[in-house]
C-alpha cells in the first residue's frame, strides 16, 4: 500500500471516530442513550419476574387480587403509600423509603405487621444487588411509574448479596425432611400440623400458608414459632377473646363475619372446631396476642419428630 493509500485509510477512520463521538455526545444530550449509569438488567419486568420467583416476595405479599399471602402488606398501590410514608417520615422520597425498607427491614414496620421480613440479600434468599433494584423498578410501577435513573442513584445503598460461606443446618440427631413431612400431616397424631397448614398445595388453610417459607426463613426461626407460637403472629391470624352473654368465653380465628354472626375457629384437643355466635348473643369482643396454634406442642412431639417437621419446612423452597 503506498502513502497516498496509507493517508486516505488513515484519514477515513479519523472521520468515522469523530461522527461516532458526535453520535455519543449528542445521544447523551438528549437522552436517547439512557442517559445516567447503565441499568444493566434493571427493569420492571426482570423485577416482576424476581417478586414472584427468586426473590420469594410473594411468599409474605400479594399484590391486589394476585397472590393470597398475608405475612407482609399487600403491595398494591404500593408507589402511592411509599410517597405518603416518606413524606410523613421527612423523606424526599417514597423511592428512598423503599431503599430503606428493603436494606433494613426494620426499620419501618407498617403498623399491624411483625418484624418477619429478612434481609433479602443475605442467606438464604441472597439477592444480588442488580435483582434487587430490579424489583425497586417493579414496585414503583405499582401505583407509579418507574425511574431506573433515580432507582440508579441508590445502586451503592443496596448491599451485594451476601458471599460468607454459610453452614447448611444441621439436626443434633439424623433427620429426613421426607419423615418431617409425614409428621407434618399424620392426623393420627395429637397435634397435626396440616389441620392447620397448607404446604404444597396439601393440608388446610386455618394457619398461615408454609409453601415456599424455607426459602426465606431459618431453621432457627422455625424452631421458635414452634416451641413459642405466640411471640410473633401473622397478621390476620390473631386470635379473638368473645363472651357471650351467658358468660362463655372462646378464643379462636375468625373465619368469616356478618352483620348477623361471627363463625371462630377454635382449637380443642388438637381439633379445629367451628362455632357459629349470633352478634346479638356477644357481651365482649377483643383482640388477643395469643396464637391459635398449640403452645404445647414440644411437649406432644418427640425429639426426632420435632426436628424431622424442622427439616421439612426448611425444604420448602
Amino acid at each position: 500500500m503506498n502513502k497516498s493509500m496509507l493517508k486516505i485509510t488513515a484519514f477515513g477512520v479519523a472521520v468515522l471516530g469523530f461522527y461516532i463521538y458526535i453520535t455519543m455526545y449528542v445521544s447523551g444530550l438528549s437522552g436517547s442513550g439512557g442517559g445516567g449509569e447503565s441499568a444493566g438488567g434493571v427493569s420492571p419486568e426482570a423485577g416482576e419476574k424476581i417478586f414472584w420467583g427468586d426473590g420469594q416476595c410473594s411468599t409474605c405479599h400479594k399484590i391486589g387480587s394476585s397472590g393470597s399471602a398475608t405475612r407482609g402488606p399487600d403491595q398494591e398501590g404500593l408507589a402511592t403509600r411509599s410517597e405518603e410514608r416518606a413524606k410523613e417520615l421527612g423523606m424526599p422520597s417514597g423511592l428512598e423509603y423503599l431503599v430503606e425498607s428493603i436494606v433494613d427491614p426494620e426499620k419501618y414496620i407498617v403498623k399491624g405487621y411483625d418484624k418477619i421480613m429478612p434481609r433479602v440479600y443475605d442467606p438464604p434468599i441472597m439477592l444480588s444487588r442488580e435483582k434487587i433494584l430490579a424489583v425497586l423498578a417493579y414496585l414503583q410501577t405499582l401505583g407509579g411509574e418507574p425511574d431506573l435513573n433515580a432507582i440508579m442513584k441508590y445502586k451503592d445503598k443496596i448491599p451485594e448479596a451476601s458471599k460468607k460461606k454459610v453452614k447448611p443446618w444441621i439436626a443434633p440427631m439424623v433427620v429426613d425432611a421426607k419423615e418431617g413431612e409425614k409428621v407434618f400431616f399424620d392426623d393420627t397424631r395429637p397435634v397435626t400440623c396440616g389441620k392447620c397448614h397448607v404446604a404444597n398445595g396439601k393440608g388446610k388453610r386455618v394457619g398461615p400458608e408454609l409453601t415456599g417459607i424455607g426459602a426465606i426463613q431459618t431453621p432457627e426461626y422455625f424452631v421458635e414459632s414452634i416451641l413459642t407460637p405466640s411471640k410473633k403472629i401473622v397478621k390476620g391470624y390473631e386470635t379473638m377473646y368473645v363472651i357471650t352473654n351467658d358468660g362463655i368465653p372462646y378464643n379462636g380465628l375468625i373465619k368469616s363475619e356478618t352483620d348477623a354472626e361471627i363463625v371462630l375457629l377454635k382449637e380443642e384437643g388438637g381439633e379445629i372446631e367451628e362455632v357459629t355466635i349470633p352478634k346479638s348473643d356477644i357481651q365482649e369482643m377483643k383482640k388477643q396476642d395469643v396464637s391459635i396454634m398449640p403452645g404445647n406442642i414440644g411437649e406432644l412431639l418427640s425429639v426426632r419428630d420435632f426436628y424431622g417437621i424442622v427439616s421439612f419446612l426448611q425444604s420448602l423452597k
